[in-house]
């Protein structure tokens, strides 16, 4: 099963943690299964921004985008460059 290294985060997890979720399974979905309160205003119905993460490592594991979500990103606040 696929782990996600969440990193130390102020508000949402201040010790950082380490999750397990099934292949397929959104980062949004697995980090609310997991007791990780992350702001996700339209309900997961990816009509906002609101639970866009960061991803540091791994990227090239995650599914591909699929188009609604790469317009949102176009609103999306503290984007970072992807680095390769």
């Amino acid at each position: 099963m696929p782990m996600i290294h969440i990193l130390p985060h102020t508000e949402l997890c201040p010790q950082g943690d380490q999750i397990e979720a099934p292949a397929g399974t959104s980062i949004c979905e697995a980090l609310l299964e997991n007791g990780i309160a992350i702001e996700h205003a339209c309900e997961m119905s990816c009509a906002c921004t609101t639970c866009h993460v960061i991803v540091r490592e791994g990227f090239a594991s995650l599914g591909e985008m699929d188009e609604s979500e790469e317009d949102l990103l176009d609103r999306a606040w503290g984007l970072t460059p992807i680095r390769g």
